[in-house]
């Protein structure tokens, strides 16, 4: 999984969190997905009056100032919100800003407004390189508050891994396999979390075991990047290269939908 995608999802858990309850208790900066970040803030595009030109402002300078203004608000909730750019999104997203667009929606009684985030690589900061700042891309837009039926999209997901767990097997590498069998067997798995880097992803008391599941079965089946990931092979037999790119392209969306179906249907909805 990109740090991209997972500070996106733990900055909606987490911000649920604080708009039911008021408490982020050791979320920022402790969380995981900000442990390379030098600073994470937030930003809009304000206009004072009708003679002066727009300018970018920042109105949180860190993660709980934004909830705070998001409760202040009167903030509803966070959803995901997945855009696809391409058909072969999978390809690019080992890179910055690559396979596809993600936003918190912040959903609100009669609208929503839609936020993305923007990293910065800093090669003068050694052990945290990135400045994250997180944008309102469009507001006061009809709210989506994407839903999809968990059961039909853990069935989904099952299924490819398990014809992409045989194609891997068969054409690529044991270790391969192995990558998607793990992520297979985690729908079943009643501690859906072991062995995953960001154990504290998500305020895990708000999701069921299925959603978690099928989160992490997700995030494990994550090979998508640069050099040396799933992405970095290719087939001289033209059939298994057609097969390869097919199965990978399926793996790809249907754990887009996995991801969004699993974080936004909660156990307060």
């Amino acid at each position: 999984m990109t740090g991209i995608l997972a500070q996106t999802i733990a900055l909606t858990s987490y911000g649920n969190e604080y708009l039911k309850t008021g408490k982020s208790t050791d979320f920022f900066p402790q969380n995981s997905t900000f442990h390379h970040c030098n600073s994470v803030d937030f930003r809009e595009i304000q206009k004072k009056n009708l003679f002066t030109s727009k300018k970018e402002v920042v109105v949180a300078e860190n993660p709980i100032e934004w909830f705070l203004l998001l409760k202040k608000e009167n903030c509803r909730k966070l959803r995901l919100y997945y855009q696809t750019e391409k058909s072969d999104d999978h390809k690019l997203a080992g890179f910055v800003g690559g396979g596809g667009n993600w936003f918190i929606e912040c959903i609100y009684d009669n609208y929503s407004d839609f936020w993305i985030s923007n990293w910065t690589h800093d090669k003068n900061l050694i052990e945290k390189p990135w400045i994250v700042t997180y944008g309102k891309a469009v507001s006061k837009q009809s709210t989506i508050n994407l839903q999809f039926d968990i059961n039909s999209t853990k069935e989904k997901l099952k299924n490819i891994l398990e014809k992409i767990t045989e194609f891997a097997f068969k054409e690529t590498s044991e270790n391969w396999g192995q990558i998607f069998e793990k992520a297979k067997n985690t729908l079943q798995n009643n501690n859906p979390e072991i062995d995953f880097y960001h154990d504290n992803l998500i305020v895990l008391s708000n999701y069921s075991l299925e959603n978690r599941q099928l989160l992490m079965s997700a995030s494990k089946a994550f090979v998508f990047g640069g050099m040396g990931s799933w992405n970095d092979m290719w087939f001289e037999n033209e059939e298994t290269e057609k097969e390869y790119n097919y199965l990978s392209t399926e793996l790809y969306g249907m754990m887009m939908t996995s991801i969004v179906t699993s974080i936004n249907k909660d156990n307060n909805e």
